[in-house]
């Protein structure tokens, strides 16, 4: 069994929401985690606005970085996608709840 691991961008007041979020200024620090991480990765567990997000802008991505990232299978959890088209990638429909009041 492979461990889950949750990786984050979020502020120091807890705000994780992209528009919300301050340009984020990229660092030798952090491109090692992203390396290390990528290295220790068999998959990725995606929610739908993480993968749309992703999707927009993974795939034109070019060298050795973005080729692996995308090479990753991805496993969406969502019940309104249809379809993915950021390959290799499994939808799994009926693991969210709905949201009472949206």
């Amino acid at each position: 069994m492979r461990k889950l691991i949750v990786t984050e961008f979020i502020s120091v007041d807890g705000i994780a929401e992209v528009e919300k979020l301050p340009s984020v200024t990229w660092n030798d620090e952090m491109n090692r985690f992203k390396e290390d991480e990528l290295a220790d990765s068999g998959a990725m567990l995606l929610g739908r606005t993480t993968y749309e997000i992703f999707a927009g802008s993974w795939p034109t991505e070019t060298g050795d970085f973005a080729d692996r990232f995308n090479a990753l299978p991805k496993y969406v959890a969502s019940n309104s996608l249809k379809a993915l088209d950021w390959k290799p990638a499994e939808l799994l429909k009926g693991l969210c709840r709905k949201r009472s009041g949206r």
